[in-house]
């Protein structure tokens, strides 16, 4: 681990292993010297950029071939899987803007915050209840009076 600077940040470091396949693992070990480099905010400490830099040629060709090629078939399915997300997300946010008529934001901005109306026949007794008791203690407040 080194720092280059106070915003540069360096740490190398070696993975060693050998491959699932038996195919792959007859070319050897794989050996992978990673090269990670962080740009830090001086104020604050947190990670502005991250980057990795990988050597491979310490491994053999075999090795090396079948890496990039799990590698690729990882992120291939990786990037299905998220393709699958936010489909699932759009569907759900097409269905639920239907399904959620009576939820709205609150219109001060606070993302956060929502508003949703009670429409129970509760609340609907509870209104006729208040009118009835206003409107007796106007009577009872006419006929003291008059």
């Amino acid at each position: 681990m080194a720092m280059l600077s106070t915003s540069v940040l360096t740490i190398k470091w070696t993975i060693k292993g050998k491959p699932k396949s038996f195919l792959a693992s007859i070319g050897g070990d794989l050996i992978v010297k990673v090269i990670s480099q962080f740009t830090l905010n001086q104020i604050s400490g947190q990670v502005i950029e991250h980057e990795e830099f990988w050597d491979l040629s310490a491994s053999t060709s075999i090795a090396q071939a079948y890496f990039w090629i799990s590698r690729r078939l990882f992120s291939a399915v990786e990037a299905g899987k998220d393709a699958a997300d936010s489909v699932k997300k759009l569907t759900s946010r097409i269905s639920s803007e239907k399904e959620n008529l009576e939820i709205f934001p609150d219109p001060t901005g606070d993302p956060t915050k929502f508003f949703q109306r009670d429409d129970s026949f509760q609340r609907d007794a509870y209104q006729i209840a208040l009118v009835l008791a206003l409107v007796y203690f106007v009577v009872q407040f006419l006929r003291t009076t008059l």
